[in-house]
């Protein structure tokens, strides 16, 4: 089963509405106009594994080309198609793909931080979440990371992680620790993204500074 590459507009909201929405509170999630926006334009890519029932997962992409950095904003399978193993073979496809075409690149990935967010049944365990990257050598960055507001006006989201999934070697700085400059980038170009240019308060700072020096300290996942 190879994932297929969706830009149908019809398409990407099937797959919005009937897996993204019940996995992601929406906080957390752009709406459909916006995805097929990002779609149309490159800025973004949705991959899907599809059986004759429908959409089995979907892994949805940002791209920050002048960061060098691919950010798998979401990962969602079917309620009826979890534990299977097809998130886990859409990942692999994904960041194959992804890192072919943006080479060099940091793949990263946002996730709920356990103890700060809730499992539930239908958007999942965020511990079992942590044990699925873990087990695919995720690094966690050393960052006090925020996830910034998706569109102005709408609200930060705390208490999440900002993981590498894969980093080229041009973007590595020792054994665990990645490219700081090109952290920074990306996240200037996501607050931004958001209707926040370079924000100065506490939280933002404390991002931000972090993110300053060479090199962002990125130690293997445990969870």
């Amino acid at each position: 089963m190879r994932p297929a590459v969706l830009t149908d507009p019809a398409e990407l909201r099937a797959v919005h509405a009937g897996l993204l929405v019940p996995a992601f509170p929406p906080e957390e999630l752009v709406d459909a106009d916006e995805l097929v926006r990002s779609v149309a334009a490159g800025t973004a890519e949705v991959l899907a594994l599809r059986d004759r029932g429908g959409h089995l997962a979907v892994a949805v992409a940002e791209f920050f080309p002048d960061a060098g950095v691919v950010l798998l904003s979401y990962l969602a399978a079917r309620a009826d198609a979890r534990s299977a193993g097809h998130g886990g073979r859409l990942l692999d496809a994904a960041i194959a793909r992804w890192t072919a075409r943006h080479d060099p690149c940091l793949v990263l990935a946002e996730v709920e931080e356990p103890g700060h967010h809730a499992a539930s049944p239908g958007r999942g365990d965020p511990l079992a979440r942590l044990r699925f990257y873990a087990r695919r050598g995720a690094r966690r960055l050393d960052l006090p990371y925020v996830q910034p507001a998706l569109r102005p006006g709408a609200p930060r989201v705390p208490h999440l992680l900002l993981l590498a999934l894969h980093a080229a070697p041009e973007l590595l700085r020792g054994a665990d620790a990645v490219d700081g400059p090109a952290v920074r980038t990306f996240l200037e170009r996501l607050f931004a993204a958001g209707g926040e240019e370079l924000p100065a308060d506490p939280e933002a700072a404390a991002l931000f500074t972090a993110a300053a020096g060479e090199s962002v300290a990125a130690p293997p996942l445990t969870a």
